[in-house]
């Protein structure tokens, strides 16, 4: 199904959607687990949409604008700042009220950083891209999102790593020396 929208217009779509989603969970009681669901979802859209904004709008803000380099470094501070509220979220009970200080904290740091693009940065890559441009990465920022993981990436994998160990049921000098042993168990 093709798409009739620019890399601005998709980006700005993201923008509403998030906020709508962060509308929607005001809504909820405090402790409901929906909360918790809405927030897991918000935190997927948020990070595809981060990856579609750093691999495919700012390196052409940077490129084409005179100030470019600081503007670019402005957002990723703001992106890094999301993912780290993020992270201190994802373990966060929904029961607790720290949780609620979190997802306060999330809704308005996303609403400024949206609200700042909006005004500044995207008219202002508007006036030095053509339409062509914009439409080509729409395409690119829509595959970007939908390959993403939706984890932002400082989070650890949630699968654990192998157990390197020896098997119990041998002496503690043999599980040692085999542990220590390059290779492991001989």
């Amino acid at each position: 199904m093709p798409y009739d929208e620019d890399l601005l217009e998709q980006l700005t779509a993201d923008h509403r959607s998030v906020l709508v989603h962060f509308s929607r969970l005001s809504g909820i009681p405090h402790g409901d687990p929906q909360r918790k669901e809405l927030v897991d979802l918000l935190t997927d859209r948020l990070v595809r949409h981060t990856r579609a904004e750093e691999e495919h709008l700012y390196p052409l803000a940077r490129d084409r604008l005179a100030d470019g380099p600081a503007v670019v470094e402005r957002e990723l501070a703001d992106h890094r700042g999301v993912e780290e509220l993020l992270g201190e979220l994802r373990p966060t009970h929904v029961t607790s009220p720290r949780f609620d200080r979190l997802v306060a904290r999330l809704a308005e740091e996303v609403t400024r950083h949206a609200g700042d693009e909006e005004a500044r940065l995207f008219p202002a890559v508007r006036a030095v891209a053509t339409e062509a441009e914009l439409h080509a990465l729409a395409v690119r920022a829509r595959e970007t999102k939908e390959s993403s993981t939706g984890r932002p990436r400082h989070l650890p994998p949630t699968d654990r790593p192998a157990d390197r160990l020896p098997p119990p049921e041998r002496s503690v000098g043999e599980r040692v020396r085999d542990f220590l042993t390059p290779g492991g168990p001989h």
